[in-house]
């Protein structure tokens, strides 16, 4: 189980809408890190902390037996993540911040929650998509029924006024990172070192 101190010590400064990038030490997220250069997952701040439960992150995931649009406990997240591995959060600055339709933030979570899948044959093509010659004849279209966790996030960014114009399919979790969107990040586990951060 991995410490907590470091969350502990600024849970209370995240918001919805901050996002979390983890990357993790399994053999697919090292694959996705190798390839990406960038972190392997990522997920959307959904509550804050209260006095009656802790941050929760809404992600499109595989856990629990749970397959697609999910709403988790962070801190339990971060406890039962990969041994050795690096979390962090990007925290949305205030221009950012002030575009979010929050009606519609929430509404978009929970429409999909339970309902959009996980999107395995994406992922794969992904992976597939650095390859000579066969990564230009992947396909790339957006489809609203299953996610990978960067489409999922990019999409509620997007429903919600803070990005335009993109193809949910082609974001990975290293271009959010990029996006010139955050005011700063705060590792959550270990020593995360975003890379390019801030800077599109």
């Amino acid at each position: 189980m991995n410490s907590l101190t470091q969350y502990n010590g600024v849970r209370s400064l995240l918001r919805p809408g901050d996002l979390v990038m983890f990357w993790g030490r399994s053999p697919l997220s090292l694959a996705i890190e190798l390839i990406d250069a960038g972190p392997s997952h990522s997920a959307v701040i959904r509550q804050p902390l209260t006095a009656e439960s802790d941050v929760t992150i809404c992600e499109s995931t595989i856990q629990g037996g749970r397959n697609g649009v999910q709403t988790n406990p962070l801190g339990a997240t971060i406890a039962g993540y990969d041994a050795g591995a690096s979390i962090a959060t990007l925290r949305l600055d205030d221009a950012t911040r002030s575009k979010i339709d929050w009606e519609q933030f929430y509404a978009v979570i929970g429409a999909a929650e339970d309902r959009v899948g996980y999107d395995i044959p994406d992922l794969f093509e992904f992976l597939l998509r650095d390859v000579p010659i066969l990564g230009a004849r992947v396909a790339q279209g957006e489809h609203k029924a299953k996610m990978v966790c960067s489409s999922w996030v990019t999409a509620v960014l997007e429903s919600c006024g803070v990005l335009t114009g993109f193809n949910w399919t082609q974001v990975t979790p290293q271009q959010l990172v990029e996006m010139h969107i955050y005011q700063d990040f705060l590792p959550l586990l270990g020593n995360p070192k975003p890379s390019r951060f801030n800077t599109i």
